[in-house]
């Protein structure tokens, strides 16, 4: 017979797991779509940095 706290205790160290498993991959996929929008700034402010250097010439 198991006992009513363990089985709780159970279910509670497993929805830990799973909201742990959870914040995890949402900070991964904020600091990917994070890196992938400064790459892109970084791309815009070299194009930018292209034209004025165009435009001095």
């Amino acid at each position: 017979m198991y006992y009513i706290g363990d089985i709780l205790w159970q279910l509670f160290y497993l929805a830990l797991l799973v909201l742990l498993v959870v914040m995890v991959v949402k900070v991964f996929r904020f600091f990917i779509k994070h890196m992938t929008k400064m790459h892109h700034l970084e791309n815009k402010v070299d194009k930018l940095n292209e034209q004025l250097k165009k435009k001095d010439d």
